[in-house]
């Protein structure tokens, strides 16, 4: 799809000159809890488009050290980040019928189809895609790109859940996942200490306060703080991406389970002709948190 036909299928779209502040989005997503969507509500069809974009080799170098990339390397995930505020200016608009505050990221699928450089300006667009009905309710996508005019150079799908009361039960349930099987896998364990929610949230500009601390996320139904889930992608793509060979260009990932505060995850990954499966497992129990693939 073209970018002109992407706008004409925004329903609203909006031209931005700059990024809007996350904090102050952040207080703006508590407004929408007095939304209640039913089970036949559709996510708003909106769009946002920033002109101009310029990636921020310090900001880059900052998000680095706290996911475990090298110095200046522009992630694959970065990105996803960078346009994060898009994300939150569409979602706690007051067109968008869904409350902000109790959305679950489920799932992510990253795509470079050319490396992204310091010193070019980027188009950034981030529009509401399709609504699917599920059991535990309404997921939706949201699609970002990172434009030179017309040639998408970086893309994602991100899909939300906004989990609706009274949605039909499925007729058959889903078929078992198979676990990755531990023929020639490797494993990568990694501490996730108390503070790591606050490290993340520093470079990432959210602080949703299920991340920062065991109180603030009390509030909020946790038994403690969660990490954030792009942290834990980021973190995962670090480590598989060593064993590729070559940088990714793909990533598609599902959480699972969050990632309690603090507490010992392990990366198990298995690769083969430059791509690889993965699962990140809990220390504790070998729960599985969050699996997928990533290739070159």
């Amino acid at each position: 799809m073209s970018v002109n036909d992407t706008l004409k299928a925004a329903a609203k779209f909006f031209e931005l000159t700059e990024f809007p502040n996350g904090k102050a989005l952040l207080l703006k997503a508590a407004t929408t809890s007095n939304k209640k969507p039913k089970p036949d509500t559709q996510a708003a069809r909106l769009g946002a488009r920033v002109k101009k974009v310029f990636i921020d080799r310090e900001w880059v170098r900052q998000y680095n050290a706290v996911c475990g990339f090298k110095e200046d390397e522009i992630s694959l995930t970065a990105p996803q980040v960078v346009a994060s505020p898009l994300h939150m200016y569409l979602l706690s608009r007051p067109e968008h019928p869904m409350p902000m505050l109790g959305m679950v990221h489920l799932h992510n699928s990253i795509e470079c189809a050319k490396p992204l450089e310091y010193g070019v300006a980027y188009d950034v667009l981030v529009t509401v895609g399709d609504t699917r009905s599920i059991s535990l309710g309404l997921e939706f996508d949201v699609h970002t790109q990172f434009l030179v005019g017309e040639e998408v150079h970086w893309s994602s799908v991100m899909t939300i859940l906004c989990r609706v009361k009274g949605m039909p039960k499925p007729l058959t349930k889903p078929a078992p996942v198979e676990p990755l099987s531990a023929l020639g896998a490797q494993y990568a364990a990694v501490k996730v200490p108390e503070n790591q929610g606050r490290k993340y949230a520093k470079v990432s500009n959210d602080y949703n306060p299920i991340h920062l601390y065991a109180q603030t996320a009390k509030m909020f139904g946790f038994k403690q703080a969660i990490v954030h889930g792009m942290w834990t992608a980021a973190k995962t793509l670090s480590i598989v991406e060593a064993g590729l060979g070559a940088r990714a260009s793909k990533f598609d990932l599902s959480f699972k389970q969050p990632v309690f505060l603090p507490s010992g995850i392990s990366v198990k990954h298995v690769t083969a002709d430059s791509a690889s499966k993965f699962e990140v497992l809990a220390e504790r129990d070998s729960k599985v948190l969050m699996v997928g693939s990533i290739a070159a």
